[in-house]
């Protein structure tokens, strides 16, 4: 068996009818990797920026449908206006609005809300999120 040697004198796998030189191939896909890693990258980071903004426009959602459920509890309690809308915006998102309806022995509440996206700001515009929630009026004086 015979043992080749390169022109920069390393060695290289015994030559034979089924022998392989050791080092050849691997020197045609040099950067092959940072290639596609410099391709898929970008990808990866509009992913997850897309997911943050889908996370926090989901956390915003739920603030607003548990501020509605809140206020309309106590509105149906008979508790004032000012003091419903307080409470609704203690729990809501910054921002938000309050609506309270009383008709027909049912109090309706919404909260509408704008959600911007947490990683661009400004850049992007913001989706309207809302929640509401309706109660009937307790019988009874009012506290």
């Amino acid at each position: 068996m015979r043992i080749r040697m390169r022109p920069d004198r390393t060695v290289c796998a015994p030559v034979g009818p089924y022998s392989v030189e050791v080092g050849v191939e691997a020197g045609v896909d040099t950067g092959m990797v940072t290639a596609e890693f410099a391709v898929v990258l970008p990808a990866i980071v509009v992913a997850l920026v897309f997911g943050l903004v889908a996370v926090a426009t989901f956390a915003m959602h739920v603030r607003c449908a548990d501020a509605a459920q809140v206020a309309a509890r106590l509105a149906a309690r008979g508790e004032p206006e000012s003091a419903v809308v307080a409470a609704a915006a203690r729990i809501a998102p910054s921002g938000a609005h309050v609506h309270v309806d009383v008709r027909d022995g049912e109090v309706d509440v919404s909260v509408d809300a704008v959600a911007h996206p947490p990683v661009l700001g400004g850049l992007l515009p913001g989706v309207a999120v809302s929640g509401s929630f309706s109660e009937p009026v307790e019988p009874g004086p009012p506290p």
